[in-house]
């Protein structure tokens, strides 16, 4: 682990310009952006957000601007339950009744079901249910690099987890993909909230880290030498904005840097120059699948929520994707 903003491997060169990127769609959640979802069924992506965003005076639309030019397919995928466990909608923001933004929640894990009674939080072993809500752009054509910015507000619960004896390194809210575990040279990036020690009152911090999956092999190892954890806190129940730029590289030339803009004042969470695709690849053909809005945790923590009785949940704003101007 690396705190204190050294780390691990510094970025060479000057960092991407905003100007070098083209925003290809952006929204704020607003007028016209309507939720599609499914009810009664325990398909894994079974959520769309459609429509036109009319608050935005260009690239605004969900279907047409996001999908199936620079980007493939656009769903929300939760990997089991229902609507009575997890779920997203548009709703009010909390803090001003004239915003609208989109809440994801969790309120009992319902992924990779290995419990004989079919009940959460039912005494099943650690680690044999998973809680996920993800936004998953698929199927992207030759994506090789990709800055996307988002306001992200999180409740109450993660204060609870913050006051707890528990030391939690999964609380995954970005993940990107270059491959997936179903394809040849697998390899991810994830963006986490890491309370790095089991003292009540440690906050979260943002934390940054790489893994790689051998051939025939189902374990994941790190593709980098150390996990990155800033010494950046990491609000509650306030908005803050989060920035990541992902550029395809070898370990001379991967690039992962994550900014993130806390009450008008901009931060480093990472800078790093590395690997962002699989060493072993010889065809790198870019993130395929990305995660840029995620709640992704372990069913032991929302076990432990669910016996106080409360949800997980997190609130999204203002989300803009873009691609390189000279792609």
């Amino acid at each position: 682990m690396v705190f204190s903003g050294c780390f691990g491997a510094s970025g060479s060169g000057d960092e991407p310009e905003e100007d070098n990127f083209e925003w290809k769609f952006n929204s704020g959640f607003e007028e016209n952006s309507e939720h599609v979802f499914a009810e009664n069924t325990t398909a894994p992506c079974t959520d769309d957000i459609r429509g036109i965003d009319l608050s935005v005076q260009q690239n605004g639309d969900w279907e047409g601007d996001l999908e199936g030019s620079t980007f493939g397919e656009a769903q929300f995928c939760f990997g089991g339950g229902d609507r009575t466990q997890r779920g997203i909608d548009l709703v009010q923001d909390p803090d001003d009744s004239n915003n609208r933004a989109m809440h994801m929640w969790i309120i009992e894990p319902a992924e990779n079901i290995s419990d004989s009674d079919d009940i959460a939080c039912n005494g099943e072993e650690k680690g044999s249910r998973k809680a996920r809500v993800q936004h998953v752009l698929m199927d992207n054509p030759n994506l090789h690099a990709f800055q996307y910015q988002v306001r992200i507000r999180l409740g109450d619960s993660f204060q609870t987890l913050v006051d707890s004896e528990y030391e939690l390194n999964w609380m995954t809210i970005g993940e990107y993909w270059n491959n997936q575990p179903s394809e040849e040279h697998s390899f991810r990036v994830t963006l986490n909230l890491v309370k790095p020690d089991n003292e009540s009152g440690t906050p979260f911090y943002f934390g940054l880290k790489a893994d790689k999956q051998e051939e025939g092999e189902h374990e994941w190892n790190s593709a980098w030498a150390e996990e990155i954890i800033s010494d950046v806190e990491v609000p509650i129940g306030s908005w803050f904005t989060l920035d990541v730029t992902m550029i395809e590289g070898d370990n001379e030339n991967g690039r992962a840097i994550v900014h993130v803009t806390i009450d008008g004042d901009e931060f480093e969470v990472a800078d790093f120059t590395g690997w962002t695709h699989a060493p072993s690849d010889p065809n790198p053909d870019g993130f395929g699948t990305i995660n840029t809005m995620k709640l992704y945790t372990s069913g032991s923590v929302m076990c432990g929520l669910n016996d106080l009785n409360q949800t997980l949940d997190m609130w999204w704003d203002d989300y803009k994707i873009g691609i390189p101007s000279d792609y």
